[in-house]
């Protein structure tokens, strides 16, 4: 028996359809599981070796730079690409400054914990 996905929901006075996904661990995998794994098994020494590179690489710029780069795709994803980005209904001057500042100021905090801080907590040195 067919289960229905879709759900009449009532916003502002208007009606509008919505998809509901009763399995999203589902689209996640996608259509072919077994090369969403196959991905995943060969990413993970590639991931390890980026890991350890960011501890231990010999310039402390460097070492910064590894540890506060993966902040980056995600703020960029929340910020432009999410379904509840914010400053959505702004008009288009102010969503795009208070994005780029509100990048500026997310990849700030990553580069001043992940980077300088782990820095001064691992570098014996205390070069940077």
């Amino acid at each position: 028996m067919p289960v229905d996905t879709t759900a009449e929901v009532r916003h502002g006075g208007g009606e509008m359809r919505a998809q509901i996904t009763p399995d999203r661990f589902g689209r996640l995998l996608g259509r072919r599981p077994w090369l969403t794994g196959a991905i995943l098994v060969a990413l993970t020494p590639v991931a390890g070796l980026y890991v350890f590179l960011s501890f231990t690489h010999p310039d402390p710029g460097a070492r910064i730079l590894l540890r506060a780069l993966p902040i980056l795709p995600m703020a960029v994803w929340t910020l432009w690409f999410d379904a509840a980005r914010p400053w959505r209904s702004a008009p288009l001057g102010l969503r795009i400054g208070a994005r780029l500042l509100a990048l500026l100021g997310i990849m700030t905090i990553a580069v001043g914990l992940l980077g300088l801080g782990l820095n001064w907590i691992y570098d014996p040195s205390r070069i940077l």
